[in-house]
């Protein structure tokens, strides 16, 4: 007789675990290939307001650690400090820069609330990014970017080809691996 009240135990486990999975597996901001979980805590706090820089003399400096929300230029009036690694649009795209020092020599991240083109420049050129990962549907953050910096070096981070006037961003250091 304790096999019926044992077999809806089970059943009951089951089905909890299939909707909290499926709960789970529709969350868009869990479809990242890396743990991005420092970055999820700095997109839930508060941002710091902040307009970009229209060339690399007039670009705000920010802090790695930090969730900025930038007000972005118009992209004409913007003077690139390189060429975009990415083709731009071109009518009513906005655009900036703002400066950010390094610390230790290695990966950090980019993180941005949009699907924007940014590249990070330092001597007039773009260091080349070494992945990238997004979820779309995600907005905290929707788009990650990885590279491997310099250290103790100041460098621009450029936007491009934004189809909005405003990005949430943080720039982060990349956790070593156990």
């Amino acid at each position: 007789m304790k096999t019926i009240p044992m077999r809806l135990s089970c059943l009951s486990l089951l089905l909890a675990c299939s909707f909290a999975s499926s709960a789970f597996a529709g969350d868009p901001c869990m479809d990242f290939k890396w743990n991005v979980s420092a970055e999820h805590a700095l997109f839930a706090g508060e941002a710091k307001t902040l307009a970009v820089g229209a060339s690399a003399a007039a670009a705000p400096l920010v802090e790695i650690g930090q969730l900025y929300q930038l007000a972005l230029a118009e992209q004409p009036q913007v003077v690139f400090a390189a060429a975009p690694g990415k083709k731009m649009l071109a009518d009513g795209a906005s655009a900036g820069l703002v400066r950010f020092k390094s610390g230790a020599a290695g990966p950090y991240r980019v993180s941005l609330s949009r699907g924007i083109w940014i590249d990070v420049i330092t001597g007039g050129e773009a260091i080349a990014s070494s992945d990238f990962g997004g979820a779309p549907g995600c907005e905290t953050p929707r788009k990650v970017v990885l590279y491997q910096l310099p250290a103790n070096t100041e460098l621009l981070l450029q936007f491009s080809g934004a189809a909005d006037a405003d990005v949430r961003v943080a720039i982060t250091v990349v956790p070593p691996t156990p």
